[in-house]
């Protein structure tokens, strides 16, 4: 993206909500100094450009400061020493030389209404970035103020990136103000204003997974107040630390640094369910990697005692699921195929939620995963999922769906569904988990040709959902066959799983039938 799209994009981002500032004022000129809390529970600075990213952790981190710090984004020392000299000043950082040109830093520092500009470098930087500083005052300071520990961290962190080909994947320390030399910055703090105790960001995270190039941003958050919380590869939801770490601190918003936290909806999920305590039974957030396993004996809908029912179910699940290495899971029919069209008309008879509740609360009571399995009809297969809202609210409850016995209308012909049918449901369960709280949600596709799921390819999955496509057996009891595997198998969408239909008769080592390429999600056992 050009810095002008990427400027455009953050200002409507910016632009579009009304953004709470805390305020204090320069002890020594009067000046106003304000940050702001980022737009939203939940924002993502995703540029790979380190002087756009820089720039646009600017703009969402600070309304206001008579003071920022210059670097050029070309040298790994100087952008190292500008992130934690924002830190210690509580000055914002940007960058010159990189997808940004000095008259959008100019604007950046009228905008923030700075008059004096901190250039890392020598005197020949500070002569370099003369164009970039506008008509601030300028206060060099040069990149040996790095501490000899936080400069040996640094050179670490460039060996381990193997040189510019993998500069983006190297981890680097995160540049806080103690990686300074103090006397130097108590130097450097007698030739700027004096911002006396600036009020900052509460309750407010920067989730990080630092990289080079996203040091400047990074010390931007630090300097606006934001509480810095490391999460490996991005993922919240994939680090039991992290999570206890956002449990512990509750906050009310967080900003995810570098394009490995995704869209700015999965971040704002992750946080909420890390927050709300919700887990799946083996205290997860994320049903992957793993196997489930589940028994073919779906509990009926009609039985006189679900819930002894759902308990028959659950034996049957845990020995399937020590025989074929995997969690136990239980399948419950929400809805029944119809021959009669019905007072709806959708050829579908669903189930009372207060027939199914006490199912679901067996089985989940029993520490095991549950799967609403819903008939399809002739309308679209999202129809049903909000009436199943209150148990879809409940952690480690999904939906299993079977395009193919699709009946034509609505937009789908017989046996088989538009892959925009599908969406809407993994959309809905997406929406379901991120208001509620939930950890990841399974969604199971039974297939016996791929084709039942027409432009399946195009599939987009999110985080919140885990969607597994199971090639289906020929008939209770029966495994997959070799075709129906090779087919559901092939042209995956991306970020989905498999599962296959398990004989009765599993032999003592299930492994000498099961498919090994690609790896099994899930396994249906009879």
């Amino acid at each position: 993206m050009s810095a002008a799209a990427l400027l455009t994009a953050a200002a409507l981002v910016l632009a579009g909500c009304t953004v709470p500032t805390a305020e204090g004022v320069d002890g020594r000129t009067g000046e106003n100094f304000q940050v702001r809390e980022p737009a939203g529970p939940a924002l993502v600075l995703d540029s790979t450009d380190p002087a756009e990213l820089a720039l646009t952790a600017s703009q969402a981190f600070f309304h206001a400061s008579p003071v920022a710090v210059l670097a050029s984004a070309d040298d790994d020392d100087a952008r190292s020493t500008a992130a934690a000299t924002g830190a210690a000043v509580t000055a914002p950082v940007l960058l010159t030389d990189g997808g940004v040109s000095d008259s959008n830093v100019v604007a950046e520092l009228s905008r923030l209404g700075v008059s004096s500009v901190v250039v890392i470098g020598d005197d020949e930087a500070v002569a370099e970035a003369g164009a970039a500083t506008g008509d601030a005052d300028v206060v060099g300071f040069d990149p040996g103020a790095l501490s000899a520990a936080a400069e040996a961290a640094a050179s670490a962190g460039r060996a381990a990136s193997g040189g510019d080909k993998k500069k983006g994947e190297a981890k680097v320390e995160m540049p806080t103000a103690d990686r300074l030399d103090a006397t130097s910055v108590d130097g450097l703090r007698a030739d700027i204003p004096d911002v006396a105790d600036p009020v900052l960001l509460q309750e407010v995270l920067v989730a990080v997974d630092p990289k080079l190039g996203q040091e400047a941003a990074i010390g931007t958050a630090l300097a606006a107040g934001a509480v810095p919380v490391e999460v490996p590869g991005g993922s919240v939801a994939g680090s039991p630390e992290t999570v206890e770490t956002i449990r512990t601190l509750k906050p009310l918003g967080v900003v995810g640094i570098g394009g490995g936290f995704g869209s700015a909806d999965a971040l704002g999920w992750q946080v909420g369910v890390a927050t709300s305590g919700a887990t799946l039974p083996n205290g997860s957030l994320r049903l992957f990697p793993g196997r489930y396993v589940s028994t073919s004996y779906a509990v009926p809908a009609g039985e006189t005692d679900p819930a002894a029912d759902a308990a028959r179910a659950v034996d049957a699940a845990s020995i399937n699921g020590e025989v074929l290495g995997g969690t136990p899971l239980v399948t419950v029919l929400a809805s029944l195929r119809s021959t009669e069209a019905g007072e709806d008309g959708d050829y579908v008879a669903e189930q009372p939620l207060e027939t199914i509740t006490p199912a679901v609360e067996a089985i989940r009571d029993a520490g095991q995963l549950v799967l609403l399995d819903i008939a399809p009809g002739n309308q679209p297969l999202v129809a049903q999922v909000d009436d199943l809202v209150p148990l879809l609210s409940r952690p480690g409850v999904g939906l299993s769906v079977h395009p193919e016995f699709r009946i034509a209308g609505n937009g789908a012909d017989a046996g088989a569904v538009p892959v925009a049918e599908l969406q809407a449901v993994v959309d809905r369960l997406a929406e379901i988990a991120t208001s509620e709280g939930l950890p990841q949600v399974m969604l199971e596709v039974h297939q016996s040709t791929a084709a039942s799921v027409v432009d399946r390819e195009a599939l987009q999955v999110p985080p919140q959902v885990a969607v597994v496509f199971t090639a289906a057996g020929p008939a209770a009891g029966q495994a997959t066959t070799g075709g129906v595997w090779a087919d559901v198998a092939g042209d995956l969408p991306a970020h989905t799983f498999l599962g296959w239909s398990a004989p009765s008769e599993v032999p003592a080592d299930p492994t000498s039938i099961m498919p090994t390429e690609p790896l099994l999600g899930l396994v249906s056992a009879g």
